[in-house]
């Protein structure tokens, strides 16, 4: 409901019963409530309010598992409860019963964009010292990249195949509790990520591979986002750019198989990893496989048949059997030092840099272009598969299903699936080893479960709002 996720300084607090009378206990206010006119009062409030943008961006993976259960990437595993029965099941809707999953994202991607508004809105009223003013234009950048990152979010799930004429999602820039808004159109919301986009690009200092970090947006990687805008946007040739800027930043360059590991166990945090959101307790690789061993959701047989299991370094990164050779259950985020299923969230990697530029050269065309494409395709594979022969591909085409095989392949398990197969207009195709019923085998494309259904809380809270079709 969006009226309530704007109210988020509020803190109210319980008042201690004492000798006081009741009169007197209505003019006091409690020492542990915030009000929004005491939140900020320094450089420092801005930079934790910045932070608290960037934990709520964590919601990053309801995206992760969406994208998994939606499609073809992972099915009930052998301990399953009925968790995530009604999306592998396409039974879901507006509700919080049945669409609890689906919905979830819009309450929490707002309530982030309210966190970057309400920051966003106190940095011109605050004054520090020399060196505190200097750390404003980085604040700002990050917030802006981060409320472009929110309404991103909030597109892709609640929007159809990219249309700039059709229905998108509420643009919000300012903070208002009592705020009813319309519907913008997709492009009006593709403009607004642009616009904060850009302005973040040209306010964020200079970053070198020296100073370089992966725990903030900055003025390289920020571009990974801008890549991943372009790309369903189906700006090509920027979603090229974009990517080849970050490639030739050459700040975190793929590695070779040995090192693969490093990602995924987080023993080695300046490999390949563009932007990631610590973690300090169980994330995602709990939902798949809890820390007591009960395996919720498996990876489906069609993903595991896609690698050569004995060459390809992902296969055992990503797939593990346990307690029996058919108890098969999801790896990728098994955990680290800090704990089992406690690994920080990798919003964006190199990797998908290649794949995103091969697949924007190709549809470009070219000789050169689709020259680049067979490189980065195959580069990405070497560095993956142990004894890998070039390929050479016939047409354009030929380049982009590659290219979609290798994302379904290296990205698996990282918000992408469902959303790819929705911006090229494919179905959802499982197979029958993968579902426990005909009627969830295929979604095809031009079914309304393509986009998610508004909360029905947010319709009866907003006069304005309209449900998509079919919900």
């Amino acid at each position: 409901m969006m009226k309530s996720t704007f109210k988020i300084f509020a803190f109210s607090a319980v008042l201690a019963t004492g000798a006081v009378g009741c009169e007197k206990q209505l003019d006091l206010l409690p020492t542990d409530t915030i009000v929004e006119a005491n939140a900020f009062q320094s450089v420092a409030d801005l930079q934790r309010g910045l932070n608290t943008v960037y934990a709520r961006y964590a919601n990053y993976e309801n995206s992760m598992f969406l994208a998994s259960t939606l499609a073809d990437e992972a099915k009930f595993g052998p301990d399953n409860g009925g968790q995530g029965q009604f999306v592998i099941r396409y039974q879901y809707n507006s509700d919080p019963t049945t669409g609890g999953d689906v919905i979830a994202g819009w309450g929490a991607f707002y309530s982030m964009l309210d966190f970057c508004n309400r920051t966003l809105s106190k940095i011109d009223e605050i004054r520090g010292t020399t060196a505190e003013e200097a750390q404003k234009p980085a604040i700002r950048g990050q917030l802006l990249a981060l409320r472009a990152a929110a309404h991103f979010e909030l597109l892709q799930r609640f929007s159809g195949t990219y249309n700039p004429s059709a229905p998108g999602v509420p643009i919000v820039t300012s903070s208002d509790i009592f705020r009813t808004p319309a519907r913008n159109t997709a492009g009006e919301v593709i403009n607004q990520i642009e616009s904060d986009l850009n302005q973040a690009a040209a306010i964020l200092p200079a970053t070198t591979t020296a100073n370089f970090s992966d725990v903030v947006f900055n003025s390289i990687n920020i571009n990974a986002l801008r890549a991943r805008v372009a790309l369903y946007k189906r700006d090509w040739q920027a979603a090229a750019n974009f990517a080849s800027t970050i490639i030739n930043a050459n700040v975190r360059p793929l590695v070779a198989s040995a090192q693969y590991a490093s990602i995924w166990d987080d023993s080695n945090l300046n490999i390949e990893v563009l932007f990631r959101i610590k973690r300090n307790g169980a994330g995602i690789g709990a939902t798949w496989f809890t820390t007591g061993n009960l395996i919720h959701f498996s990876p489906t047989d069609k993903l595991r048949a896609t690698f050569d299991v004995a060459n390809d370094v992902r296969f055992a990164n990503f797939f593990t059997t346990f307690g029996g050779a058919s108890r098969w259950a999801i790896r990728k985020y098994l955990g680290s030092a800090l704990g089992g299923r406690i690994n920080d969230t990798k919003v964006f990697r190199t990797a998908e840099m290649h794949l995103i530029r091969a697949e924007a050269l190709a549809e470009i065309g070219g000789a050169a272009n689709l020259a680049q494409a067979t490189a980065d395709i195959n580069f990405l594979r070497s560095r993956r598969i142990t004894g890998y022969t070039n390929q050479t591909f016939a047409t354009a085409t030929d380049i982009i299903n590659a290219v979609l095989e290798e994302r379904y392949k290296e990205l698996c398990f990282e918000g992408f699936r469902f959303f790819d197969l929705k911006r090229r207009g494919l179905p959802v195709q499982r197979q029958a080893s993968d579902v426990d019923g005909t009627n969830w085998l295929t979604l095809p494309a031009d079914n309304f479960r393509f986009t998610l259904p508004i909360p029905v809380s947010e319709l009866q809270a907003n006069p304005n709002m309209v449900q998509n079709p079919g919900y």
